[in-house]
């Protein structure tokens, strides 16, 4: 099991329950993500490296498409306790220049999937954990809008259009998240 993924279940439920009611898990994953101070400024550094051939026409998107596995990668690997190998990342999609579009799959193994269970039972949070399991790919992918607003210069938000998981004959679960992302 890991401990990474421990020790970032306990935090996140010890501050909101796992709740998004009045964006708490947003801004406690947001906040989260900050207060990773080496990583943190180095996946903003390489955003901003990106952008100076985006920045005519404010082309948002098109950065995140072209370079969504590194950046998106790295965020929810390095930053948060998702792992790389049981991350997948798929279809991405820029319309327009401020809008983008990413299917994200997450496979949470049995020790990530007990982790929840326990943290549950001790902090006597009542849910699911699939709804939990949900919440935390979500939410950890929608605190990157901040960053992205720093590069950008402008309001940048994400918002889930779909999301759904399943439990595989091994009890693992994958969740499978289509997260799409504008200019506000």
């Amino acid at each position: 099991m890991s401990q990474r993924f421990r020790n970032f279940a306990e935090r996140v439920a010890k501050d909101n329950e796992f709740k998004p009611l009045k964006n708490q898990l947003l801004n406690y994953l947001q906040k989260e993500s900050e207060n990773k101070y080496k990583n943190y400024p180095r996946l903003l550094e390489m955003m901003q490296s990106y952008w100076p051939k985006y920045k005519e026409g404010s082309r948002i998107s098109y950065l995140l498409r072209d370079h969504y596995k590194e950046i998106f990668t790295f965020y929810l690997n390095t930053i948060f306790p998702f792992r790389k190998r049981d991350l997948k990342l798929l279809n991405p999609e820029a319309p327009t220049p401020v809008d983008f579009k990413l299917e994200y799959h997450y496979l949470y193994n049995l020790g990530e999937i007990q982790i929840i269970k326990v943290v549950m039972e001790k902090l006597n949070i009542e849910g699911k954990v699939e709804g939990i399991l949900k919440r935390l790919l979500i939410f950890a992918v929608s605190s990157l809008g901040p960053m992205i607003e720093q590069v950008f210069g402008r309001p940048f938000a994400f918002q889930f259009s779909n999301i759904d998981a399943k439990t595989l004959e091994t009890g693992e679960w994958e969740v499978i998240a289509i997260i799409s992302a504008r200019e506000q």
